[in-house]
């Protein structure tokens, strides 16, 4: 009976984590997060930004390119990054194609990864914030979730890139 007791409150504890991608003010998914450094000019981040999109490990940069953002100098790029989801008996890929921007500023940096959009075969597109009929729930949901981890990975990269530790 304790056994049994026992696992009932480990599993209600320990529910599957579902992964949760922040949005913003108009419902569509973005990260972004202001970080503050100490004693980095406005020049270094610009150039550790600047080779952090030159990492092509990270993603397929289709271009990166400078921005003006509230009247200061961005490094920013556009590309996709692909996904593997298990369906079928082989799997498949899918593309999410990304914005990303790096703003400096006097005391540290912004960044921002939006416009998320699943590139599918074909052609078609949809934003990943809207789930296609076509596409099954678990499939879905898979997508939604393999994106948030990998994005995870990409921003802890990036953070290490602009500390300057890597």
């Amino acid at each position: 009976m304790k056994k049994l007791l026992l696992c009932c409150i480990l599993l209600a504890a320990v529910p599957p984590l579902l992964a949760q991608i922040p949005r913003n003010a108009t419902g569509h998914y973005e990260y972004s997060q202001v970080i503050t450094t100490d004693s980095t000019t406005v020049a270094v981040l610009q150039q550790r930004a600047e080779k952090f999109f030159s990492r092509p490990m990270l993603a397929h940069w289709d271009s990166t390119y400078s921005i003006q953002y509230n009247g200061a100098s961005a490094r920013a790029a556009d590309g996709y990054i692909e996904i593997n989801l298990t369906k079928g008996l082989w799997g498949d890929r899918a593309k999410v194609g990304l914005q990303y921007a790096i703003i400096p500023s006097g005391n540290g940096y912004q960044y921002s990864i939006g416009r998320l959009v699943v590139r599918g075969k074909e052609g078609k597109e949809f934003p990943l914030e809207e789930k296609p009929a076509e596409l099954k729930h678990k499939h879905y949901d898979q997508l939604v979730n393999r994106t948030h981890r990998y994005l995870q990975r990409v921003i802890g990269y990036m953070k290490r890139e602009m500390s300057g530790v890597l």
